[in-house]
């Protein structure tokens, strides 16, 4: 059995795959540790889906439940927390299991025994079900801007994209206009129409209608031209071009 494991503790997960080895009920092998929101999601944005994940709630960059907004999770769920606020709300995504840490082998052992009762086609349809009623619920068309001294709604399909510095966050529209934006790019990822918008890299959220060409970049890498001029470079990794081109080929197919 594959597995993945999302945790930011090292000794969380140094004690994890001790318990994962003594278990008697599945040979699991840990084919990833991802330590974030961000990498998480580029990991399933880029990787085959394993046959499991544990994942903690309380992530560096926040709650695991935003990987959920971002991307389709297939594979069953094994909540490892310290907390147990968050159980209803674990349960309303892929979760089997919703183990307090520190984890034991007989917790452990119970949830993949419970997992053995799931019907792998139910189980994906839910899966799927859930993730589009996420995405869903949390997209927006339109964002409100303050300024001191008044604020004004932002119609998000006159953005162009997103750019943040200096932990900034600045929407750049079709008039050429700059409006502050009141939310991190993590958030804005999970509540954009993901047709229309794109995650280029920690920088920007760039618009498809914006896109004026592409330029093969070093490394394998990718560099995006818009139809506008931008603060620096737009860079797609070599890890997200894959998932560039697909997105890119939708507004064909």
């Amino acid at each position: 059995m594959r597995a993945v494991i999302i945790e930011d503790e090292t000794p969380a997960v140094a004690s994890l795959k001790a318990v994962l080895e003594q278990n008697k009920v599945a040979r699991i092998e840990v084919v990833a540790a991802l330590e974030s929101i961000e990498e998480s999601v580029e990991y399933f944005q880029s990787f085959p889906q394993p046959d499991i994940i544990f994942m903690d709630i309380h992530l560096a960059d926040g709650t695991a439940f935003k990987i959920f907004e971002q991307v389709d999770i297939e594979a069953p769920v094994v909540f490892t927390t310290a907390y147990d606020e968050y159980a209803l709300q674990a349960f309303q995504v892929s979760s089997i299991d919703y183990l307090l840490k520190p984890v034991t082998v007989a917790s452990l052992e119970r949830a993949l025994n419970k997992l053995k009762l799931f019907d792998t086609e139910e189980r994906k349809a839910h899966v799927m079900r859930t993730n589009d009623t996420i995405r869903e619920r949390n997209k927006v068309k339109s964002l409100l801007v303050m300024l001191a001294d008044k604020f004004y709604p932002l119609p998000v399909d006159t953005v162009l994209f997103f750019y943040t510095s200096n932990e900034k966050v600045t929407a750049f529209t079709t008039d050429g206009r700059q409006h502050p934006v009141d939310r991190t790019l993590d958030a804005l990822t999970g509540q954009l129409d993901e047709h229309l918008f794109f995650r280029a890299n920690r920088q920007f959220i760039i618009s498809r209608k914006a896109i004026k060409d592409i330029d093969l970049w070093f490394g394998g890498r990718l560099s995006v031209n818009l139809l506008v001029p931008v603060p620096e470079r737009i860079v797609i990794s070599k890890t997200k071009s894959p998932l560039f081109k697909k997105w890119i080929l939708q507004e064909i197919e």
